[in-house]
């Protein structure tokens, strides 16, 4: 079995920053060939990269017709790009995850069934209308779950082919140069499960999660990736943290959510979560503010304080007139100050208003979370992952491609 092939369309997802550019993001000015390991093949012309970029104008059309009475907040959203996904021996890939830094996004790929083929990207973006692919990677062995950057280098949460392999779960570090992929430094690690479905570097530690009869890997920030710790954890499906939380999603029946210490992995609590029960699905669980903003799958949005465990907040899982509910799972969902984006596969994005922000909150009182609104792309593209940076929208749409949205209140 493999995990993280998931039964939806899988995710894609790029920013749109709103007026003058942002500084941060890789600094190596070097100068990066096109390069291949016979494994991995990295595509650094943005000449040739430039035809898998579309960019438009288009204002997308929103559905209020789930709004509240009495709600104040409006918004409109713009199309302004689309990063059509990268082909493997003539498949068409899908998007799993993204994460940005500054002005570049990074995404994975894989593609869905039996293959182990994928990819990643990086994305510049250097205005609201100029979206800007820097590099391209393909793997021929090699599923990729989830990406994450930090400090000059991409790392990926995998699942090989490779027979060398006593276990499919893989992390890999890749080197980023003046915004360019570079082989010359890559290393991977195996690790227990049949995937790794998420990785993240919070506070000098790479931590990932590897799904089934996996859990929750403790690794250095470092050339070797060497194992500091490792916690079990069934069907752990994703991983955020901060400086004192480190939260993994658990699968199950219920979902789980479990609380850990950030330099010892040792679990500090763990908390059941309504949803999560569908097998080889996506959830994702965002830190934000003591809170634990979890897309449960089945159940939803939870929204949990993370010292008690208490719900404070949640938003029923949606339900569509002549979409089979297995298509309209929450995924992913992500949220600054009191607005949420949540991916609800086929049903699309939706917009949803917290009564204060996010950030700010402490303790047990409970908030109310109202949708706003909500928008679908043409075909019943799956809406699998989101990503926000306070007036900017990263739409992951499936088969659709990397959707550039801003966002306008």
């Amino acid at each position: 079995m493999k995990r993280i092939l998931f039964s939806f369309l899988a995710l894609a997802a790029g920013i749109v920053l709103s007026g003058c550019e942002k500084s941060s993001g890789p600094t190596d000015t070097t100068s990066v060939p096109d390069q291949t390991d016979g494994r991995i093949t990295i595509i650094n012309d943005e000449t040739r990269l430039a035809a898998r970029v579309t960019v438009s104008d288009a204002t997308i059309s929103i559905d209020t017709t789930l709004r509240k009475t009495g709600r104040t907040a409006r918004f409109s959203m713009k199309l302004t790009a689309t990063i059509a996904p990268p082909t493997v021996g003539g498949q068409t890939l899908q998007a799993t995850s993204v994460v940005f830094d500054g002005n570049y996004a990074y995404v994975s790929y894989n593609m869905q069934g039996s293959s182990a083929i994928g990819a990643i990207d990086v994305i510049q973006i250097k205005s609201v209308k100029n979206a800007t692919l820097r590099s391209e990677a393909t793997f021929t062995d090699t599923d990729v779950s989830s990406v994450f950057y930090s400090n000059n280098t991409m790392y990926l949460a995998e699942a090989t082919s490779n027979p060398a392999y006593t276990s499919p779960a893989v992390i890999e570090a890749i080197a980023i140069k003046s915004g360019k992929l570079d082989l010359t430094s890559n290393f991977r690690r195996m690790l227990s499960s049949y995937a790794a479905t998420s990785v993240r570097v919070a506070s000098g530690k790479v931590y990932v999660t590897t799904g089934n009869n996996g859990g929750l890997y403790t690794l250095t920030q470092n050339d070797t990736l060497t194992v500091e710790a490792f916690t079990p954890l069934t069907d752990a499906r994703w991983v955020d943290g901060d400086a004192t939380h480190v939260v993994v999603a658990q699968g199950g029946n219920p979902g789980q959510l479990a609380v850990l210490n950030p330099a010892t992995g040792a679990v500090i609590s763990t908390f059941s979560v309504s949803g999560m029960t569908i097998p080889e699905s996506k959830s994702t669980v965002r830190v934000i503010g003591g809170k634990a903003l979890v897309a449960a799958g089945d159940g939803g949005i939870q929204l949990l304080d993370l010292a008690s465990g208490t719900v404070v907040g949640s938003i029923p899982r949606t339900t569509v007139a002549g979409l089979d509910p297995s298509v309209t799972v929450t995924n992913a969902a992500d949220a600054t100050g009191p607005f949420i984006y949540i991916s609800n596969g086929e049903a699309g994005v939706y917009v949803a208003e917290a009564s204060q922000n996010l950030e700010d909150m402490s303790g047990t009182a409970l908030i109310s979370l109202n949708v706003l609104g909500k928008l679908q792309f043409s075909n019943l593209q799956s809406v699998n992952h989101v990503a926000y940076d306070g007036s900017t929208l990263a739409v992951a749409a499936g088969l659709g491609g990397t959707k550039f949205v801003t966002v306008s209140f």
